[in-house]
Formats: C-alpha cells, structure tokens, sequence
C-alpha cells in the first residue's frame, strides 16, 4: 500500500491567527501535533516575508511559504533533494517570484503618466 502524503496550506488572518487578537493559541495544539507527524505547515497569506517569518520562527516551521497573496514562493535552501526553477536566491531561500516587482509597476504607471 502506497504511503498517503499530506501538506497542509493555511492562511493565517482568521485561519491559523485569531482575527482579533492575531493569536495563534487556539490553533498550538494542532500546530504542534502536525509537527510531531512531521506534517508540513505551508503558510499561504497576504502578509510579507517578514511578517511570516515571525509566526514562522515562533511556531518552529521551516518549511516554504507563500507571501503577497501568491506573489512569490519562498523555500529553504536544502529542502527539497531535487533541482527545481526559481528566479532567485537570497538571505538562504529559493524564491519564485510569482508576482510583479514593485518598482516595475511603479516605472509602468509613471510610463503610462508621461504618455497620457
């Protein structure tokens, strides 16, 4: 019998954060049982590198992550044993951008500003 893998995708405001409080109490149990499973959290939210980066370190998972509303993927250098495509390295993870830079939007608005 072929072994199930399982990921589990979250988001965090109102998911695995309280909406109010941005706690994730109620949500430590189930955290901490997935990481004795060795369930990958994969966190999939509109908050930055940063600001997940934070819950990441406080919870203890490692593992990649989505920020920007699907605007690019963060992995860990390392944590996959196999050669995959990504736009970058930096500061220790493979990152596949997925959205567009800021700066370029900004040089398309400015461009489109001029030639009105």
């Amino acid at each position: 019998m072929q072994q199930l893998e399982v990921i589990i995708f979250t988001d965090l405001d109102g998911t695995l954060l309280d909406g109010l409080t941005y706690s994730y109490d109620k949500a430590l149990h189930a955290v901490e049982l997935l990481r004795k499973k060795q369930i990958p959290i994969v966190f999939c939210s509109s908050k930055t590198r940063k600001e997940q980066e934070i819950y990441r370190d406080e919870l203890g998972l490692f593992h990649p992550f989505i920020v920007e509303n699907g605007g690019g993927i963060f992995i860990p250098e390392g944590y996959f044993q196999f050669n995959f495509d990504y736009d970058k390295a930096k500061d220790g993870y493979l990152i596949i951008e997925l959205g567009i830079p800021y700066r370029e939007i900004r040089r398309v608005l400015e461009k489109m500003r001029i030639d009105k």
